[in-house]
């Protein structure tokens, strides 16, 4: 069972592995990046952030995707993170059973993204895949911690005046 995908451009650190996984108590930490499942430094570096007591994956989205869908996993709890909102679109095209996108961090680095809340931010083609995914049904919500401030997808549309 998918707790959450949450698109976060840092991918695991404090945010993830403490505040999200206290909040979620995944059984399952699964970090669903191409780069990062074939890069040994960033591997390395996420499993010194992983909380304890949490399996932590670090897999290229199409691996990610067949975890994500096979029936081995299905009494999991699994929390999974992409680096951006577009490889979360990805995988929803692929996953039935991702019901809700957590835009977090995701975008604070880029030029040109429009601020959504204080910490985060999306660029225009950001909210493309955002607004895709908002229109297949699931839900869409920009929220750094699990205790801030949570906005909506018409929120998050608001800040683009769409």
């Amino acid at each position: 069972m998918i707790s959450l995908l949450r698109a976060d451009d840092r991918l695991v650190h404090g945010l993830v592995a403490v505040s999200w996984t206290n909040q979620l108590h995944p059984d399952i930490l699964l970090v669903a990046n191409d780069h990062a499942a074939n890069d040994a430094m960033t591997k390395m570096t996420m499993k010194l952030a992983k909380p304890a007591g949490v399996t932590l994956g670090i897999k290229d989205l199409k691996t990610s995707a067949k975890i994500l869908n096979s029936s081995k996993y299905a009494n999991k709890k699994i929390f999974v993170v992409t680096i951006n909102v577009q490889d979360a679109f990805t995988l929803k095209q692929q996953v039935s059973d991702i019901n809700k996108v957590n835009i977090g961090t995701a975008g604070i680095h880029y030029e040109n993204a429009v601020s959504v809340l204080p910490q985060i931010k999306m660029t225009a083609e950001e909210f493309k895949y955002a607004k895709q995914l908002n229109d297949q049904g699931v839900e869409v919500f920009a929220q750094v911690t699990p205790t801030a401030e949570s906005l909506n997808y018409s929120g998050i549309a608001k800040a683009f005046n769409k």
